[in-house]
């Protein structure tokens, strides 16, 4: 399944939503670095409608300015690195066709669509523990999943679990 090419029309209309959450990547030396927050966000949007998130943007006041990523490559390899180490990810759900490197006006971002996870695989969170790593995405913020959306969570996941072994 192609992904639909990225387009910004209106550089003054970006802005975060309930899909959308932009994210700077600079690091400390200005050349790109994986933001630590990203991982609650691609928590919240596995384990609701999904989304994108779009590193290389800047926030300042609820204004947006595309900034770009120096050195992308290291960010991604970084990225792949934590998504497939299930001591930091619960399950990788990306396909390499999620993630993608575009540029827009001379400037690199980073592109990663994140589907809403199977049922089977909720929840996805971050660390070890699902009931202190799980998100999910209310309005334009990510919200720490309470227990009982967690027991939920796995109680339903348990039962999609049992019918797909049931077939």
């Amino acid at each position: 399944m192609n992904n639909p090419p990225f387009v910004l029309d209106d550089i003054s209309d970006l802005h975060e939503s309930a899909q959308v959450e932009f994210k700077l990547a600079a690091g400390r030396d200005g050349q790109g670095q994986l933001p630590e927050d990203i991982w609650a966000t691609y928590s919240s949007f596995a384990n609701t409608l999904g989304g994108e998130i779009i590193l290389g943007v800047r926030e300042d006041q609820g204004q947006f300015t595309i900034e770009g990523i120096a050195n992308p490559l290291p960010v991604l390899e970084h990225f792949w690195e934590i998504l497939d180490d299930p001591s930091q990810t619960s399950h990788n759900i990306l396909a390499l066709s999620d993630v993608q490197l575009i540029e827009i006006l001379n400037k690199k971002l980073i592109r990663i669509r994140v589907p809403e996870a199977p049922e089977h695989l909720k929840p996805i969170f971050i660390g070890g523990d699902a009931y202190t790593g799980t998100y999910f995405r209310v309005g334009d913020a990510d919200m720490h999943a309470s227990r009982r959306q967690v027991t939920q969570l796995m109680r339903r996941a348990h039962h999609c679990n049992k019918l797909l072994k049931g077939r």
